[in-house]
């Protein structure tokens, strides 16, 4: 919980990402780094908490180190986080596939025999044609595998999911609001911090950070990396937004409390000469403790499925996973 995180006044070994992360989640301002520290260390618990499981799961198979399907599988319950890590195995293999294709190539043109025109262009063409379909990424409790024979590959006119496809929308529809009136430097900035990450160049660091190599080993060449420098930005979007809408509540509160308490002002006059509105401050760590806490509470659905069992209330700590639907529409409503 986020009584049991402690602020580290030591400087925060990812400020400069997690800044930058904050600022595509809407934090405009310069945050403290009392905050980014907060900040990181809820995310360092969530990063050994994901390994821990990763671990235990892949002993349970008798596996020595753990896969990338045994991060994917904590997070199974989520179609558009999983759809999203998807596309980002997809993307990955087809760079690989690119990558070793041209290393045969320049390999063939080094001392390779010369093969005839019509030849040559008949392999180029059904070689065009078989790399042109996107590969399928199957994760073991995917509905096919149950099966021994394998059903045909889905054509690409077929529709995907239903929810990862309109959180997808969402998510656009977010950043293209946010991305509106920019100027090009603003863009510049913005398309540049689009990639912050963990683990993103800084594998060492974020090893030695984490725990990666004392509390579990991944597979090599398993994208668990990618993966977990995706998990772990979208935790930081997240603790970002909720604790901005914690904040937006407080202020509506404070001017609520304060028109009632007084009486009535004249309104500020608008205008071209007149004075600036008072800039919204940066999130402090309480918005984040805040939002760790609201992230943390379990619903009251679940907790009416364990009342008259024996089983405990307690369902331990909650992945901080990126916001839903609605809660997106919550934050852009609070937002206009």
């Amino acid at each position: 919980m986020a009584s049991q995180i402690v602020d580290n006044s030591s400087e925060p070994k990812f400020k400069q990402e997690i800044q930058q992360m904050m600022y595509i989640a809407g934090e405009t301002q310069d945050p403290s780094t009392e905050t980014i520290a907060l900040v990181e260390n809820i995310i360092h618990d969530q990063v050994v908490r994901l390994l821990t499981t990763a671990s235990d799961l892949a002993r349970r198979r008798g596996s020595p180190v753990f896969s990338k399907d045994d991060l994917i599988f904590q997070i199974r319950h989520d179609a558009a986080r999983v759809a999203r890590l998807r596309n980002l195995l997809v993307w990955n293999t087809v760079r690989r596939k690119a990558k070793d294709a041209e290393e045969v190539e320049d390999a063939g043109n080094d001392g390779g025999e010369v093969m005839a025109d019509d030849d040559a262009e008949d392999q180029d063409e059904e070689s065009a044609a078989r790399d042109s379909r996107l590969p399928v990424i199957a994760l073991p409790w995917d509905i096919p595998s149950y099966f021994s024979e394998a059903a045909p590959a889905p054509s690409e006119g077929e529709e995907p999911d239903e929810a990862a496809t309109e959180a997808k929308l969402e998510r656009l529809r977010r950043a293209s609001e946010r991305t509106r009136n920019m100027t090009m430097a603003e863009y510049a900035t913005w398309s540049e911090y689009r990639h912050a990450s963990f683990t993103r160049r800084k594998v060492k660091r974020f090893r030695a950070w984490s725990g990666l190599g004392l509390i579990a080993e991944h597979k090599k060449n398993d994208d668990v990396l990618d993966i977990i420098g995706l998990i772990t930005s979208e935790m930081v979007h997240k603790l970002t937004m909720v604790a901005m809408r914690i904040q937006k509540e407080e202020m509506l509160r404070l001017d609520n409390a304060t028109r009632m308490s007084s009486p009535a002002k004249p309104t500020a006059p608008v205008g071209l000469f007149a004075q600036p509105t008072e800039a919204r401050k940066a999130v402090e760590p309480r918005h984040v403790r805040q939002a760790f806490q609201r992230i943390q509470s379990v619903s009251t659905r679940k907790r009416t499925l364990l009342r008259g069992t024996r089983l405990s209330d307690r369902l331990g700590t909650v992945l901080v996973c990126f916001p839903t639907l609605c809660l997106c529409r919550a934050l852009c409503s609070l937002s206009h």
